[in-house]
């Protein structure tokens, strides 16, 4: 018989897996200031497709490593009956760099929790494959970008905008 585990203790094991990545990428970043820049944060907005077909609101803590941009981040999706949630940490990588723009390409990995109102959570590992497009020459820097998921068989879609500070 398989152990089962409490949601306390699967979302406590997520919360820890990236807060060591964010604490990583936060000891790794004094070194890669010079080439990208210091610690920055993210705030994003947008939609979930497929199974789940819901918004999402989400922030996370982004770091430069030389030229490829670390970002741990949570996001809250609004599920009608329950709660779901992700973890997540993304790599990205300017494809086209411009002066005031860039267009990336990215993978990372996370956590993809659904907690029904009845019956049992369930939490995933995920693999994520992002492309995207962001502004550079102002504070608040926008940016856009379509993330494809894979998880068990559902892969949804995922549509964001945000903005980079």
């Amino acid at each position: 018989m398989r152990p089962r585990f409490s949601s306390t203790r699967v979302r406590f094991a997520a919360l820890l897996v990236v807060a060591v990545a964010a604490l990583t990428m936060a000891v790794t970043a004094r070194e890669a200031y010079a080439l990208s820049g210091p610690i920055g944060f993210t705030a994003m907005g947008g939609y979930y497709s497929g199974n789940i077909d819901e918004a999402f609101l989400g922030g996370g803590v982004r770091v430069g490593l030389g030229s490829i941009s670390g970002t741990a981040y949570g996001e809250y999706i609004f599920v009608s009956s329950g709660n779901a949630y992700s973890f997540n940490v993304d790599f990205t990588l300017p494809v086209l760099p411009l002066g005031v723009a860039s267009v990336y390409a990215g993978a990372g990995a996370g956590f993809l929790t659904v907690d029904p109102e009845v019956g049992d959570n369930n939490t995933e590992t995920v693999v994520n494959l992002l492309v995207g497009a962001g502004l550079s020459a102002v504070p608040m820097k926008p940016y856009g970008q379509i993330k494809y998921v894979f998880v068990d068989g559902e892969d949804p879609l995922v549509f964001a905008v945000g903005v980079r500070f």
